[in-house]
């Protein structure tokens, strides 16, 4: 009956965790909503489109865009569009629903692409003279550093002596203003960008709006003119936490509801950014990156504007899926005789994991675009429930002599290892994946506790705990403590630092490390300053973007290139895996280089497995596995 009870109670707790979650803290609505917005951006992609697929044959639906804009007419009056290159179509149907347009030619170090663009807004404002409010010549093209602040000049000029009934802009982050005010001479009003979220020094959805204003304040101060559009300003409903401003359904609908009631009150011009969520972004900018749309992918509704909202909408199937798991593990206790301390224990762990599972598969949901990031997911989530299920058959053996199989917790520490690199070096657009991994590294402490003698790991596992905490150094200092998210990963990555430490020979020292150490250091400063000193060097940048025809342009662009697209990253897995064939010291070395220098220049993913490699291959002698 104990058991029956305990499971019962179990279930209970975990429907009623999901119950609130979901049902209970919500945003009310508090019927204090807006007619229509007055201006939202609007992109045309479909879930499974980007505008990276025009060179591929990609042709936008008119049906899609017209199903588009008639929902969005309901909402505003107005659209912003970023190009017009591929979607010439786009005025003829905004006049359709009486919509509004602020046109945007999309301006870059392409200058065929960029005239290209300039040439057909022209052509489109000439045809559709009635429902153009402004035309955009550029969007954050001084943040990206594409082109210099004359360019661009010259490019807004092109444009408004071709329309000289037209109002012409330009869009940037605020600060871009501020850095190149001589952009407002040959502007009819400035267009700055305030986005709370992703400030250099990024706002709590509790200081968002007052901050907002106070930039626009600042901007209107030092620009001297008070005719200013806040072009692009929101927040995303789902993605990482950058230090205490945290993406949520519940916060994205605070932040544009706040903000709209303000501008209404001080008679601001805005665009809200954007109408409907853009997965494409994701692959630049991280999962938040396609989570900023009023609408889901699939145009539904996010209740932004009005009505009750939830973080977790879908907290039934989670609540079914922590309720599968319960029962399902609770058949370990079928025909055992154990005691009620470990019956109350099985049942506070089989909780405490169901709820941390269904919340780490609702955020690979989320976060996973790809046939590669799905099995990424599947492979964490599938040594996860293994060890689930190993945590709570401890619990109820009756000897413990016997522990988890090696293979999972080297499999958990190298995964751990990876997402620390990325966080540590890349973490900009990386996830925290906590949820599982407190169940990881609770289960791995508990079982290992009193037997860290018997793991007799070597240099290499040694290695893997000094470089998790460097890693975890790395991300407080990138996070900063103000990121509960980030604090609770450097912690899991600790503990499974503190298990690779406690588990090493005592024979081995730091000592032992030296050379291997002082080959790191030194390949780790070549590439710094290979990074900050030519590749992200943006005095060099601008430089190549005025005349691109020089040797070291080119090279900066080949190497942006590599970097961007991973190529970096396979090579080094490349030479990784030929050390490990030649089994040779020096290819080990050269792959340890390549190694760090993948990491450095944010190829993480497969710097990090090659980096594994390339320690243990040098370490290997005097590496033992687990027994």
């Amino acid at each position: 009956m104990k058991k029956i009870f305990l499971t019962l109670c179990s279930v209970f707790v975990a429907l009623f965790f999901w119950y609130y979650l979901g049902a209970k803290a919500i945003l009310k609505d508090d019927s204090n909503s807006f007619s229509k917005l007055q201006c939202v951006s609007y992109a045309p992609f479909a879930k499974d489109e980007s505008p990276f697929l025009f060179d591929k044959g990609l042709v936008i639906s008119e049906e899609q865009v017209r199903n588009d804009l008639k929902l969005l007419s309901k909402y505003t009056t107005c659209i912003r569009t970023y190009s017009t290159v591929g979607l010439e179509m786009i005025p003829k149907i905004a006049r359709e629903f009486n919509l509004q347009m602020l046109m945007g030619a999309w301006v870059s170090s392409d200058e065929k692409q960029t005239k290209d663009e300039i040439s057909t807004l022209i052509k489109l404002v000439n045809e559709n003279p009635e429902i153009v409010k402004a035309v955009i010549v550029g969007n954050e093209v001084l943040l990206r550093g594409d082109i210099s602040d004359k360019k661009l000049y010259e490019y807004i000029q092109e444009v408004k002596t071709a329309l000289p009934n037209v109002k012409v802009t330009y869009a940037d982050v605020w600060e871009f203003w501020l850095k190149h005010p001589s952009i407002k001479e040959v502007t009819d009003f400035v267009t700055i960008h305030i986005l709370p979220y992703w400030e250099d020094d990024p706002m709590n959805i509790d200081e968002s709006i007052k901050h907002l204003a106070d930039v626009r304040h600042e901007v209107e101060q030092i620009l001297g003119t008070s005719n200013i559009l806040i072009g692009e300003t929101g927040w995303p409903s789902e993605g990482r936490m950058r230090e205490d401003a945290l993406p949520s359904k519940i916060n994205q609908a605070k932040f544009v509801r706040d903000f709209v009631s303000l501008a209404q009150e001080k008679n601001w011009n805005y665009n809200i950014i954007e109408a409907f969520d853009q997965p494409w972004k994701r692959v630049s900018e991280g999962a938040v990156g396609g989570f900023w749309g009023l609408f889901d992918k699939d145009r539904l509704d996010k209740n932004v504007f009005s009505g009750d909202v939830s973080n977790f909408p879908n907290y039934k199937y989670l609540a079914f899926g922590s309720l599968v798991l319960i029962l399902a593990f609770s058949l370990l206790l079928r025909n055992k005789d154990i005691s009620t301390k470990k019956i109350f224990l099985f049942s506070f762990i089989n909780t405490l994991f169901a709820i941390l599972y269904m919340l780490q598969v609702e955020q690979y949901n989320i976060i996973a675009r790809n046939y590669l990031e799905f099995s990424w997911a599947f492979v964490v989530l599938l040594t996860q429930i293994f060890v689930y299920y190993f945590m709570l058959s401890y619990i109820i053996k009756e000897k413990r002599t016997d522990v988890i199989p090696s293979i999972l917790f080297y499999l958990a520490s190298f995964i751990a290892f990876i997402l620390t690199m990325n966080l540590a070096f890349n973490g900009r657009y990386e996830n925290f994946e906590i949820y599982g991994f407190i169940i990881l590294a609770i289960s791995f402490i508990w079982l290992y506790k009193n037997q860290y003698s018997k793991l007799n790991f070597g240099k290499f596992e040694k290695v893997l705990a000094l470089v998790l905490v460097i890693g975890s150094i790395i991300t407080i200092y990138n996070e900063t403590f103000l990121n509960i998210f980030s604090n609770i990963w450097v912690i899991l990555a600790l503990a499974f630092a503190y298990i690779l430490n406690k588990g090493t020979n005592k024979n081995i020292s730091l000592c032992d490390l030296k050379e291997l150490g002082i080959y790191t250091l030194v390949f780790a400063g070549i590439f710094f300053a290979f990074k900050y000193g030519f590749v992200s060097n943006k005095a060099l940048a601008i430089q190549c973007n005025l005349n691109s025809a020089s040797l070291s342009c080119e090279i900066k662009d080949f190497m942006g290139a590599a970097v961007y697209f991973g190529y970096i990253g396979f090579v080094t897995i490349l030479v990784a895996v030929i050390a490990f064939i030649t089994n040779k010291k020096s290819y080990s070395l050269i792959a340890l280089f390549f190694s760090v220098g993948s990491l450095i220049l944010t190829n993480t993913f497969l710097g990090s497995i090659s980096f594994l490699l390339a320690v243990y291959l040098l370490t290997k002698d005097e590496t033992k596995s687990l027994n």
